[in-house]
C-alpha cells in the first residue's frame, strides 16, 4: 500500500509531462499550420499581381501594334504620391528614352494622361482626372453623323465617372455612343487615341456651347504599366 501511494505522485508528474509534451506538439503544428496558410495567401496575392501585370501588358501590346506613326514606349510606374494617387505618377522613363512633353500616357483600353515633366530618366504623369486638367487645353475629337466635332477636356465627374468636355460654339447633334478620340490639334499631336463615348450631351451652363459626357474606354485604375505615345 505505501509502495502504491508513493508511485502515484511520479503517475501524476509523468501524466502532466505528457499533457505539456502534447500540448507542445498541437501549438507547433498550428503555427506550422498557420505559416503554411500565410505562405498560401501571399503566394496567392503575388499570383493575383501576376496575373494582373501580365494583362496590363498584353493590353498595351495590342494598342501598341494597332496604333501607328508615333513613337511609343512602354514604362513603368515607379512613383506615387498618397496624397496624390489618383492625379499624377512617376514613370522609369525619360529624356534619355526619347520621352517628350508632347506624348499621351495610355493604359488598357485608352488614353489616361499626359506627360507633364521630364528628366532623364523618369517623368511625371498627369492623369485625366486631375483637377485642373483643363489648363492643358487638350482638344478631343468626337465622330458623328459622318463629321467631325471637336471639344475641350474641361474636367472630371467623380461620382458619374465621366469625362466633361465642352464643345465652344454652336451646338451640334451628337449621337449618343459616338466615338471620342484624341484630335492631333495643339501641343499633342497624335491623332485617333481612343479616350471613350458619348453618354450624353446637354447645354453648356455658364459657357456657350454644350457639355459632352464621356464614358472612359480606358481601365483608370492603372497598377504598373503604361504605353506613352506621342512625337
Amino acid at each position: 500500500i505505501v509502495d502504491k501511494a508513493v508511485s502515484v505522485p511520479f503517475v501524476l508528474v509523468e501524466t502532466k509531462a505528457n499533457d505539456f509534451k502534447n500540448l507542445s506538439k498541437l501549438s507547433d503544428e498550428n503555427l506550422s499550420l498557420k505559416s503554411r496558410l500565410y505562405q498560401n495567401d501571399i503566394d496567392q496575392s503575388k499570383l493575383s499581381r501576376l496575373e494582373s501585370e501580365n494583362k496590363e501588358l498584353k493590353d498595351l501590346m495590342s494598342i501598341k501594334n494597332s496604333s501607328s506613326g508615333s513613337k511609343q514606349v512602354v514604362s513603368q510606374i515607379i512613383d506615387r504620391n498618397y496624397s496624390s494617387w489618383d492625379q499624377e505618377f512617376v514613370i522609369d522613363k525619360g529624356s534619355s528614352d526619347g520621352i517628350s512633353e508632347s506624348m499621351f500616357v495610355l493604359s488598357s483600353g485608352g488614353v489616361i494622361g499626359v506627360v507633364e515633366s521630364i528628366e532623364k530618366n523618369s517623368s511625371k504623369v498627369k492623369l485625366l482626372v486631375e483637377d485642373t486638367i483643363s489648363s492643358q487645353h487638350l482638344t478631343f475629337k468626337i465622330e458623328s453623323q459622318g463629321q467631325s466635332i471637336f471639344a475641350l477636356l474641361n474636367g472630371y465627374d467623380e461620382k458619374t465617372g465621366e469625362f466633361r468636355l465642352l464643345q465652344i460654339g454652336d451646338p451640334v447633334e451628337i449621337n449618343k455612343g459616338s466615338l471620342v478620340s484624341t484630335s492631333g490639334l495643339g501641343k499633342y499631336k497624335s491623332s485617333d487615341l481612343p479616350l471613350g463615348t458619348v453618354t450624353s450631351t446637354q447645354k453648356a451652363s455658364n459657357q456657350l456651347g454644350q457639355e459632352i459626357r464621356v464614358k472612359p474606354k480606358a481601365n483608370l485604375v492603372v497598377n504598373r504599366y503604361v504605353l506613352l505615345i506621342g512625337e
